[in-house]
């Protein structure tokens, strides 16, 4: 309950400047799945005779289909993904084996997932051996911007909200930004400290243009819930300047 109680009352600011309205939304161009780091075919000791049905295989096909949709230039060369920008040279991102001997260079694997909605950024997924990322690479310049989760954009496009929860090193909390002439610009975050009770959300819809519902869980001693968890209904809205969470429910144990 005091977890839930906290959450109620943390808040962000939030500056209500709109930006020019986004272009129509367009579909999105695929998903690569996650999996196996390494593709049958980019891995250096893969065999020749790799299951064309396995996950691997799977996602190089999903992600050749995405760069021939794409197109404009967008491309793989073995471990390397080429993204071309309007402004400066391409963003290339490698691919890479994790090193024993080199602890700083983890292991790491780039696909492109397709375009956001708007075509202004490129949606990459950086997948790690303790988890993955969700990057969207501006086309303009190349700004990355790490939206940890499946991005949702406002009725009018203005504001893009992203929920994850994770209990292990991934991120944890909500982050909101704002869309302002090509660029994002974060406006909101909550993220729970190490020392506070587990607290996780998980976006429902956008009520309006302005307000967020989120399902809202808590772990809690098994004595209060059976299964550790209390669940409830918040609201995220812009007021003003500000955008402020609050519980929209009275609390209830998971069944």
């Amino acid at each position: 309950m005091t977890a839930l109680t906290l959450c109620a009352v943390m808040a962000g600011e939030a500056a209500v400047i709109a930006p020019p309205q986004p272009p129509r939304p367009a579909v999105s161009q695929g998903i690569a799945p996650r999996g196996a780091l390494f593709t049958a075919e980019t891995a250096p000791e893969a065999a020749a005779g790799a299951d064309e049905d396995s996950d691997e295989a799977f996602r190089a096909r999903a992600e050749a289909e995405v760069l021939r949709r794409v197109g404009a230039g967008v491309r793989r060369e073995d471990q390397r993904l080429w993204l071309p920008i309007a402004k400066g040279r391409p963003v290339v991102l490698d691919s890479r084996r994790a090193d024993p001997s080199d602890p700083a260079s983890p292991e790491v694997d780039f696909r492109l997932d397709g375009l956001s909605p708007d075509r202004e950024f490129y949606v990459v997924r950086a997948t790690l051996a303790a988890g993955s990322e969700l990057l969207w690479i501006s086309r303009a310049d190349g700004t990355r911007y790490a939206m940890h989760g499946n991005v949702h954009p406002s009725p009018d496009g203005r504001h893009l909200v992203v929920t994850h929860a994770s209990p292990g090193t991934e991120f944890n909390g909500v982050v909101i930004w704002r869309r302002e002439e090509g660029r994002l610009v974060e406006r909101y975050r909550f993220q729970p400290t190490p020392d506070q009770t587990a607290v996780s959300f998980r976006f429902l819809r956008w009520r309006d243009a302005d307000t967020i519902e989120l399902a809202q869980f808590a772990e809690v001693d098994p004595s209060t819930c059976g299964l550790g968890t209390l669940s409830a209904t918040a609201l995220l809205s812009r007021k003003g300047e500000r955008w402020i969470l609050r519980s929209a429910s009275a609390p209830r144990c998971e069944p």
